[in-house]
């Protein structure tokens, strides 16, 4: 079973597992050279993730179709159901976490309080909730609803994690009448492994994100494109967290790309960005930047042409690009300047290989003392 960390002084990695040929950097070449998406290679990429000593793996999730162009290119598609994916992955793999996407707009509490405790009893305290609300008026329309204002979406959250947190803590029935969820009795057996509950994680850094995350979550998943601005999250995030007396850990949000030569991975880098895919990148960019806040803030003093190439081009999020050597003293500084507890980082040319570039990442890391392998500090998150 896996444990919340108290050493607050190391780094935890987390893997942001493929969700599409491409994530955030839609170059085509990236997506017509990534292995096929088929049960071999993603297994093969789980383990690979587990040996080299992540923590998690992370699985994005929405559930729209409607962006062709992005789905005939291969981004951000194809995109296999996250909780069922995680599943394969437990049956898979010994030791690291799964966290996976479930989105609280489109269910019932009861749904994901069942499904969350089959995922944590049969990988023995292994899973996590990555909780989300839904961004797209797209994915509304596919079930049926009305696009729901931003900060209710919010409201409406906190109040399914206390009815589902409720289902799997009680053993007598609950009665739980509230504004916006109603649920009487009790889920069969079994319940999570994980006490309390499992390890619950969102990625929401707007202000009503961010005091969601303070009040309901484990882990923030903040995204921001200089540790500056990562900072400024974490620090709302500790000063909420302090009103609710809850210690949150803040979690960036990055690209990685390292290679062993001086500039052979920024040479690599800049021959992604030359094949970018603009139509695809604009059918995401809309849904993104006209639907969650803390991205379209960094954007908007853009035009909509500039913003669009940039967000094609990973430019939300922290990248780490370079030698071992250079990456590693990155992340030493950004553990100095933002104090952030974890790291999920997403690799854009996805395979064994390219997970098994950060092992030497990891070494220097160890050497610093601000990471540990996860066998010896009980497998933590």
């Amino acid at each position: 079973m896996k444990h919340q960390p108290t050493d607050t002084s190391e780094l935890h990695f987390g893997y942001f597992f493929p969700s599409g040929k491409t994530n955030f950097l839609y170059s085509d070449e990236a997506a017509r050279t990534r292995p096929d998406m088929n049960k071999k290679n993603l297994l093969a990429l789980a383990q690979a993730a587990e040996g080299v000593g992540f923590d998690s793996l992370f699985i994005a999730d929405n559930w729209s179709g409607h962006q062709r162009a992005a789905e005939a290119g291969g981004h951000q598609a194809p995109a296999y159901h996250a909780p069922l994916l995680a599943m394969a992955l437990f049956a898979a793999t010994e030791h690291i976490g799964v966290v996976s996407t479930f989105h609280t707009t489109h269910h019932k509490p009861a749904h994901v309080a069942r499904m969350g405790a089959t995922l944590d009893a049969f990988s023995d305290g292994r899973w996590g909730w990555n909780v989300v609300t839904g961004f797209s008026a797209a994915e509304a329309a596919l079930f049926g609803e009305d696009f729901i204002e931003h900060d209710e979406r919010y409201r409406m959250a906190g109040e399914f994690v206390e009815v589902v947190t409720s289902l799997w803590s009680e053993h007598e029935p609950i009665d739980f009448q509230g504004e916006y969820y109603k649920a009487t009795g009790r889920i069969k057996l079994p319940r999570p492994a994980q006490k309390p509950r499992p390890l619950l994680v969102s990625a929401g850094a707007s202000p009503a994100g961010t005091a969601f995350a303070s009040q309901y979550c484990d882990q923030l998943v903040a995204m921001g494109n200089t540790p500056e601005l990562v900072a400024q999250i974490g620090e709302r995030l500790t000063g909420l967290s302090a009103g609710t007396r809850r210690s949150v850990g803040l979690c960036p949000f990055s690209m990685a790309l390292i290679r062993d030569g001086k500039g052979e991975a920024e040479e690599v880098f800049e021959g992604l960005l030359k094949s970018l895919n603009v139509e695809a990148t604009a059918e995401i960019a809309a849904d993104v930047l006209g639907s969650i806040e803390s991205s379209r803030a960094m954007y908007e003093k853009m035009g909509p042409e500039e913003a669009t190439k940039a967000f094609g081009g990973a430019g939300s999020m922290l990248k780490f690009i370079g030698t071992p050597e250079t990456v590693a003293q990155q992340l030493i500084s950004l553990k100095s300047t933002t104090g952030a507890t974890n790291l999920l980082i997403n690799f854009p040319l996805w395979s064994p290989d390219e997970l098994k570039s950060f092992s030497p990442v990891l070494d220097i890391l160890r050497e610093a003392g601000i990471w540990s392998p996860p066998e010896q500090r009980n497998y933590s998150w």
